[in-house]
């Protein structure tokens, strides 16, 4: 009952299929029996390849309408005309493509990869005329054949599928897509429609290998054949698979063409044997370059992801520093405000206890407090100062390095300290100026404790971005400093995180050593951020 009602609802389209079907067939069959007088070797040339392909790009409802054609036409063909013991197997043979086909419509559907679906497709065809052949070669006695016959239909066969089967795919998937992935050398990525520059360069190609075939001498007959597998290379070089197809047809026409004229080749089998030949060929280097450009644009895809991640992440880290210095700033605040004048407020009430107090003991308690609160006091400067340095907020990043320097107090200890700072005014924000305080602070405190040297050099310059230079000709950094402190190691994730770069190495001129610090201006990171958004 499904059935009816599936032929009611499509019965249009079945008829419109089978009558294209027959007609399709009979054509190719008539093209074929031009090449080959056998009955049976004409059909299972040119007619295998629209029958496989059908099957395998078909709906699976209209198969068996298709193998009722085909058996349709073969009894007509048998009955009209005269035939040998052999071409009995015209009955036979679609059954063959059927029952494969249903194998290999499993592995179809699983495919997404136009260089597999291809490479699938020309497996078929090649087991679909192997299973011919052996089919006759255990029908040899039976029909008194011989090997060479059955050698003649499996090269039919698998000629016809090769050239025609991908075809009638292409054709398929542009009605399908309406668009073609071109493929270069370059493998760049961009879906357009179908140029015409394919076609024009297979009729170019189609031209010269016709005019080679037709005028050149019997002695230079390889170097035509030659010409003739031009083609198939570059159309497959520049359009991938689908040029490859499309060559090996233009090219099948070509070599039967120059056949008819020239005679170059002996039989039907050696112009079949080259037309697989040439045909595979632009196959195999087409499948190669899709699968080269599959990889390259899954590539491709895996940076740009890569890189989405990445940004992502170094704005989230550049968020995270972001809360940690207003953390900071506030509690710096926070300690300045209050604890700041609390411990004020306890050293005034310590000195008037002092004053007005006639005990001795009072006055050593009040002494005792006033004190512990200095001592406090000192102990929160040193702190506001980790937390948040005062002094870039009150001087500018500038004025602050500078005074840096001096709290060091490098000339009193003999050590040469230049520092030279480009301008800084307006093209750093806050978080990169104290960061660059920072660094500068923890690069000076290390050449003050560790380096012996005598000579340093700190230096601010612009130029991709904006970069800090410390040089020194001290002892160096020990091999395993990465392990060993704590100090550079803040620094580089510090820089990391901001999205910058760090170098450090040894000092290229003498001994000592070279930190490199570059991170990014203001209105790089307006630019970066509004890329990403």
């Amino acid at each position: 009952m499904n059935s009816i009602e599936r032929f009611n609802g499509h019965g249009f389209s079945y008829l419109f299929s089978f009558f294209i079907f027959c007609i399709s067939w009979f054509c190719l069959w008539s093209i074929s029996s031009y090449l080959s007088k056998d009955l049976l070797l004409a059909a299972l040339f040119l007619p295998t390849g629209l029958k496989l392909a059908l099957l395998v790009l078909a709906p699976r409802p209209l198969w068996r309408l298709f193998l009722i054609a085909e058996l349709l036409l073969s009894s007509c063909l048998l009955y009209l005309l005269d035939h040998q013991p052999q071409d009995l197997l015209l009955i036979l043979s679609p059954f063959v493509s059927y029952f494969l086909a249903i194998f290999f419509s499993q592995y179809w559907h699983q495919t997404s990869d136009y260089w597999k679906k291809l490479l699938a497709l020309v497996s078929l065809v090649l087991i679909h005329g192997l299973l011919i052949g052996l089919m006759l070669i255990l029908l040899i006695k039976p029909l008194d054949l011989t090997l060479e016959y059955a050698f003649k239909a499996t090269i039919a066969a698998i000629t016809g599928g090769v050239l025609l089967t991908p075809f009638f795919y292409l054709l398929y998937d542009y009605l399908n897509r309406k668009v073609w992935v071109p493929l270069s050398p370059t493998l760049v990525h961009n879906e357009v429609t179908l140029r015409p520059s394919a076609f024009i360069w297979v009729i170019i190609f189609f031209s010269i290998g016709l005019i080679a075939e037709l005028t050149l001498l019997d002695q230079m007959e390889p170097l035509g054949l030659l010409i003739i597998l031009l083609p198939n290379i570059f159309m497959a070089y520049r359009y991938g698979w689908q040029g490859g197809v499309l060559a090996a047809v233009m090219n099948s026409i070509l070599l039967t063409t120059a056949r008819q004229f020239t005679g170059s080749f002996t039989n039907n089998q050696e112009l079949q044997i080259f037309m697989t030949t040439q045909a595979l060929v632009g196959l195999g280097l087409g499948i190669a370059i899709s699968r080269q450009y599959l990889l390259a644009q899954k590539l491709q895809l895996a940076n740009k992801e890569l890189a989405t991640e990445l940004q992502n992440k170094q704005l989230l880290a550049r968020q995270l520093v972001h809360v940690e210095e207003s953390i900071r700033k506030s509690v710096a605040r926070e300690l300045h405000d209050e604890i700041g004048q609390n411990i004020t407020a306890i050293q005034i009430q310590a000195q008037l206890a002092v004053r007005t107090s006639n005990e001795e003991s009072t006055k050593n308690i009040a002494t005792a407090i006033n004190t512990l609160s200095l001592r406090i006091h000192s102990s929160t400067r040193a702190l506001l100062t980790q937390l948040r340095p005062h002094i870039l907020d009150e001087l500018g990043l500038e004025n602050a390095l500078k005074q840096l320097i001096r709290e060091m107090k490098f000339n009193e200890r003999q050590v040469d300290c230049q520092i030279q700072i480009a301008p800084i005014a307006d093209k750093l924000d806050d978080i990169t100026s104290v960061t660059l305080y920072r660094i500068a602070q923890e690069l000076l405190n290390n050449v003050s404790k560790h380096s012996k040297a005598t000579k340093v050099a700190l230096r601010f310059t612009e130029g991709s971005g904006y970069q800090l230079t410390l040089t020194d000709n001290g002892c160096g950094l020990p091999h395993n400093w990465r392990t060993k402190g704590q100090g550079l190691k803040g620094i580089e994730e510090r820089v990391s995180a901001l999205g910058g770069e760090l170098d450090i190495g040894n000092n290229g001129k003498e001994s000592g050593t070279q930190v490199i610090v570059s991170l990014l201006t203001k209105n790089q990171i307006k630019a970066k951020t509004r890329n990403f958004s």
